[in-house]
């Protein structure tokens, strides 16, 4: 597992397309998939990750069904909202629940949304297990084909 700077630091170009992927829209916007706490199955949901001292967090209202999911199963899939062109950005590895308060301290000093992280929000850092990107050369032509990109624990693999 790796941090998200250690992964970016890892592989600088796939780590700048997915934090453009993920914050193209001016803001952290993703899918989150977990594994239902209730009975195993996949659960998708969008939720608004953002970064602070390198490492990459969500915030989750304590009303949420997702945040009863990570911290009885901690795998999870952050997968980019799409935008023109269909260019894809997806990470997987394991949720951490945050309980130090200095460190929620700093995640929520660094959140960028005007609500803010409140006390009763679980916050999870997500670790970095791999990340894989496909962007699309010749969009939208017949000779349309995709490029793609993974990066497992450290290693590349184009």
């Amino acid at each position: 597992m790796a941090t998200w700077d250690e992964f970016a630091a890892s592989d600088p170009e796939l780590g700048a397309y997915g934090h453009e992927r993920l914050h193209k829209h001016g803001i952290g916007l993703a899918y989150l998939a977990t594994v239902r706490h209730d009975d195993g199955g996949p659960r998708v949901h969008p939720t608004c990750p953002y970064l602070a001292e390198g490492r990459l967090y969500v915030a989750i209202p304590k009303t949420s069904p997702k945040r009863l999911d990570l911290r009885a199963n901690p795998a999870y899939m952050l997968h980019a909202f799409p935008d023109e062109e269909d260019p894809e950005f997806s990470i997987r590895g394991r949720a951490r629940l945050v309980a130090d308060g200095e460190e929620r301290e700093i995640v929520a000093a660094a959140c960028p949304f005007a609500s803010g992280v409140h006390t009763d929000d679980d916050v999870f850092e997500l670790d970095v297990e791999r990340a894989d990107s496909t962007r699309w050369e010749n969009w939208a032509k017949a000779d349309t084909y995709p490029v793609r990109r993974k990066w497992i624990a450290d290693r590349l693999i184009a």
